[in-house]
């Protein structure tokens, strides 16, 4: 594992480099499917920490690309982001997580403003290198937003996470099956397209029956 400044996630030599491990990790040589892999993988990484505060009403960090580091696996993923800025509190200030707590205010506006610009400037270039849609990478962020904040338990954080970012983010959604929430995706992680995988159980390209018949199972087998 390295670790590496936020700011590479812009860089297009150091991410096409980074797309291209995870493609060789996966066995496929198709840009768009290694591209899309390792947005998901950089996508839940970035607001995970966010998503479980906004869910806990605790200090959410502060995702400027400046203010956090990536710890970054051989295979070419993000496995962890560390964030060195947070907001004090609801109403505070974003101030570096080791010089202690200064209130202000806007800190939800901060915190949104931080992870938007962050966001819109890593998909711009995970599009650029792997061919990858705009739209499609945004509903990879929606999907991990819903998964994370579900994994907190508190799936209605996804939906006010999501309207503080606004537009092109869509709104994460959700569905009830077998008495358990799952997340109802708007994005597809492409796994399918390499040799010996399959659609994931929720893929959104599956058919409604065949998608809720196969969570059914899933419920089933989590009770």
């Amino acid at each position: 594992m390295s670790t590496v400044p936020g700011h590479r996630l812009t860089d297009p030599a150091w991410v096409s480099a980074r797309i291209g491990e995870m493609g060789r990790s996966w066995g496929t040589d198709t840009p768009r499917v290694a591209g899309t892999l390792w947005w998901c993988m950089v996508a839940s990484s970035l607001v995970d920490q966010i998503a479980r505060a906004y869910a806990a009403g605790t200090p959410a960090p502060i995702a400027a690309l400046g203010d956090f580091d990536c710890e970054v696996r051989p295979d070419g993923g993000v496995e962890h982001t560390e964030f060195r800025r947070v907001v004090v509190d609801g109403t505070g200030r974003a101030v570096r997580s080791d010089v202690g707590g200064v209130r202000g205010a806007d800190a939800d506006e901060a915190v949104a403003t931080a992870l938007r610009e962050t966001l819109t400037a890593v998909i711009a270039q995970v599009a650029t290198a792997s061919g990858a849609g705009a739209p499609s990478l945004w509903a990879v962020v929606a999907d991990a937003i819903g998964n994370r904040a579900l994994d907190a338990g508190a799936p209605e954080a996804a939906t006010r996470l999501a309207t503080d970012l606004g537009t092109p983010l869509p709104t994460p959604r959700f569905v009830t099956v077998g008495g358990r929430t799952f997340v109802r995706r708007a994005s597809c992680c492409l796994v399918y397209e390499v040799s010996g995988c399959q659609m994931c159980t929720s893929c959104p390209k599956r058919s409604p029956a065949e998608r809720a018949e196969l969570l059914a199972d899933a419920a089933r087998s989590r009770s």
